[in-house]
């Protein structure tokens, strides 16, 4: 997993935490990690299904599908159907099969391009958006996020640690420093937002947790 948290406290996290039982999500999971495909560390894998659980969305929206993984995660966890965004068309082609192959057909839609381009073109409303595409556009994504997510909505955002970058715990690249500003700029954003009550949460790479107040 390209993502890796120097958090000792996700290290113990992951030694509680119950072994994926489900063979097709372990292959997902481990050809992900052979071929330095990003998804979802353990801790915060767990956090997204419970989070999902809880809300039992009908309509999710996930920018950053890589081929799957965290789509797969939402989908066991409701009966909702999920739209999700992504730019590499070899992942999306690969998430759509291996959304296909776990039984959720019907159930998922896949937009392959680019989530500036797309984003302003949808119309939708969303009960649950999970962000997990590149970091540095995530200021600009959210103001699509917003339009779209309903009253109570849950927008649940990954990596705004960036490695420990962003808080100063891991140490700080100079070549990283557009992508540590945006996402200090969207948490900055998103916090100063009096329709959004937002946590900053300390799971795996770092995730923001906001609930949409009103519209």
């Amino acid at each position: 997993m390209p993502f890796k948290t120097p958090s000792k406290n996700s290290e113990y996290i992951r030694t509680v935490l119950a072994p994926e039982k489900d063979e097709r999500m372990r292959a997902i999971a481990e050809y992900a990690d052979k071929y330095m495909i990003p998804v979802l560390l353990p801790e915060s894998a767990a956090l997204l299904e419970q989070l999902v659980y809880i809300k039992k969305p009908q309509k999710i929206l996930e920018i950053g599908t890589a081929i799957g993984y965290s789509a797969a995660l939402m989908l066991r966890n409701c009966d909702g159907h999920i739209t999700t965004v992504e730019i590499n068309e070899d992942y999306a082609e690969i998430a759509k099969s291996n959304l296909s192959s776990l039984g959720y057909d019907g159930r998922f839609t896949v937009f392959i391009g680019d989530a500036d381009d797309i984003l302003p073109f949808m119309d939708g409303k969303f009960d649950f958006v999970f962000m997990d595409g590149p970091k540095t556009r995530y200021p600009g994504f959210l103001p699509h996020v917003k339009r779209m997510l309903l009253p109570g909505g849950i927008l649940l955002a990954d990596n705004v640690f960036f490695n420990g970058m962003v808080t100063g715990e891991g140490e700080i690249k100079h070549s990283k420093q557009t992508i540590i500003n945006g996402l200090d700029k969207f948490l900055h954003d998103l916090t100063s937002d009096e329709n959004y009550s937002t946590s900053v949460l300390p799971v795996g790479d770092g995730m923001s947790l906001s609930v949409k107040k009103h519209d």
